[in-house]
């Protein structure tokens, strides 16, 4: 019978006691020791990253070192092979010190023969192979058997100190599956458990053996692709992934079409540590897919600089939630047949302390990536009913819309913090509406039906806001309560263009709202043309600068008014 070869490495700076462990060793029955000797501390620190023996034998006096020095620095490292200190002392706080450190065991050398070294290393690598399989199930995703977010940092720390020792890049790739909750949503969580360990699976193959992939949760999947030479190898790798994990996707008798979108951070050039570098392959992927589904983005000194000016900026938000920095402007709504204000949508401005009015165009997408747009949506709607309270105090009923981002709708305090307001301010039905996207709709799934149903039932509207740009859907305009459909302005007008940008378009949404009972309010109408082709359509309110661009409210209120409050029409028939 073959004995098993174990390969040794021996750390030991007298020559005569390494002979000994060498001759003990060699005269084994039960294995075949392939023995490596080491002398000094520093090469036996080298070694430790080499990770090229089965199990270390360490004196424990090595020179001005000892080896409690080299057990530190072995856990530092995530050393995976178990190591037995050997010593001259036969002490037993210094044994439990070691075993504390990661020792796998304790050998006075007065006692060393053959039979106590064959005992000692067979259960330090039985015990360490055991501990290393309970590590694993621990770590590894159950869904995919790929890695989880846990060890995939781990390896990172490790394969980022092996690339710093030997100058060489490495690449973190973030990915995730393009609409993958629209999958879920519509052919059932089994359906989308399928296709994930089948992407789990493509990922795996696309990439060298030597690369290391995982499932850090949902449809996110991360790689990480060591010994990098330069930004084409990694074009090269991107399009490789993409490219296997594009096919046609065959899952439980049908065929998807699946696109997955990609951001990619580089060791050294993005960063040092890891949480850096997986911050800035997060943020490359957020470009990926603001840029369209299927696509790849490197990080750049542009993502960078956004990235200080976002952190920057969530500061100084949360400074302005503290002082209440933030102000309500209000744009109008107009009914084309009287050409008087039917309503007014409230819009956030952020009253900076260096005197800048600053656009929610600029602060809102910081404000949803940090969840700070939870606090101000909050503020907005309240600010809304203590408004509505106050104009119907002084004679003037106009219904208010207010914007509610995704991120809000799923607050778990929201629909209460609504209802707080709705009665603390005395919101009469039909003055408050809430404006949804798309995304918020197809984000919270058909289960957010039944709130924006209690909602509508204590006379709050609910209109979907930029309808035509998200991903439209007669499933959801048919299952939830909806009144209103909002068309974006990208499809009504457009610089150097006096008529409809896309009339097409602009008459299907009103025919389809008429066959589903929905009001319409056409967005960004800035010439006469555009007005009278959008009346011709039978749209019957507008918003936009050819009438009123957002004003202050001591601005608004004389306007208001003049036009006695609010059009006769109910802007909802």
């Amino acid at each position: 019978m073959n004995k098993p070869m174990i390969k040794i490495l021996v750390v030991e700076d007298d020559a005569a006691d390494f002979m000994l462990v060498k001759q003990s060793l060699l005269k084994s029955d039960r294995n075949q020791y392939n023995v490596q000797h080491i002398s000094e501390y520093n090469a036996a620190s080298e070694a430790l990253y080499q990770d090229d023996c089965d199990l270390i034998l360490l004196d424990y006096f090595l020179g001005s070192h000892s080896g409690l020095e080299l057990l530190q620095q072995a856990k530092t490292l995530q050393f995976k092979r178990p190591i037995i200190v050997m010593t001259g002392s036969n002490s037993p706080e210094l044994d439990d010190m070691l075993m504390k450190e990661g020792a796998a065991d304790f050998i006075p050398k007065d006692e060393l023969s053959t039979a106590l070294l064959d005992r000692s290393i067979r259960h330090a690598i039985e015990r360490k192979e055991a501990e290393f399989k309970i590590a694993e199930l621990v770590r590894k995703d159950p869904l995919t058997g790929l890695g989880n977010r846990y060890i995939f940092e781990e390896h990172m720390e490790l394969a980022i100190a092996r690339a710093a020792r030997k100058k060489q890049h490495l690449a973190v790739i973030f990915l995730d599956l393009d609409r993958f909750k629209d999958i879920n949503d519509s052919l059932g969580h089994h359906v989308g458990d399928l296709l994930l360990t089948l992407m789990g699976d493509r990922l795996r193959r696309a990439v060298r053996k030597s690369d290391f992939v995982a499932r850090i949760g949902g449809d996110e999947f991360t790689a990480l692709i060591d010994n990098i030479e330069n930004v084409e190898e990694v074009n090269h790798i991107l399009e490789k992934i993409s490219r296997e994990m594009c096919r046609p996707a065959p899952v439980s008798n049908t065929t998807l079409d699946v696109t997955v979108s990609m951001g990619v951070a580089i060791f050294p050039h993005h960063g040092q540590m890891a949480m850096e570098l997986m911050q800035k392959a997060d943020m490359a992927l957020y470009e990926s897919k603001a840029q369209g589904a299927g696509g790849y983005h490197i990080f750049t000194d542009r993502l960078q600089a956004r990235l200080i000016h976002g952190l920057e900026t969530e500061k100084e938000l949360r400074h302005a939630l503290r002082l209440q920095q933030f102000e309500l402007f209000y744009q109008p709504q107009i009914d084309l047949d009287t050409g008087a204000i039917c309503g007014l949508e409230a819009l956030i401005r952020w009253n900076r302390s260096d005197g800048q009015v600053m656009s929610p165009i600029e602060f809102i997408p910081v404000a949803v990536r940090s969840g700070l747009i939870v606090p101000i949506g909050c503020w907005v709607i309240e600010a809304a009913c203590k408004q509505l309270q106050l104009w119907r105090e002084a004679g003037l009923n106009v219904p208010v819309s207010v914007n509610v981002s995704p991120r809000q709708l799923k607050f778990h305090g929201f629909l209460k913090q609504l209802l707080n307001c709705i009665k603390q301010y005395r919101v009469p039905p039909g003055m408050l509406e809430l404006e949804l996207t798309e995304e918020a709709l197809i984000e919270n799934g058909l289960n957010q039906a039944a709130m924006l149903g209690v909602i509508r039932n204590t006379g709050v509207g609910i209109a979907i806001d930029d309808f035509g740009t998200g991903y439209s859907s007669m499933r959801y305009l048919r299952e939830f309560p909806l009144d209103r459909i909002k068309i974006d302005k990208s499809f009504v007008s457009e610089a150097g263009i006096t008529g409809l940008r896309e009339p097409a378009i602009t008459q299907s949404i009103l025919s389809l709202a008429q066959g589903l009972g929905l009001s319409v309010v056409a967005e960004g109408v800035e010439t006469n043309e555009q007005k009278q082709q959008l009346q011709s359509q039978g749209c019957r309110v507008c918003q936009g600068y050819l009438y009123y661009r957002p004003l202050k409210l001591a601005d608004l209120e004389p306007v208001l008014r003049q036009a006695g409050g609010i059009s006769s029409n109910d802007r909802h028939s």
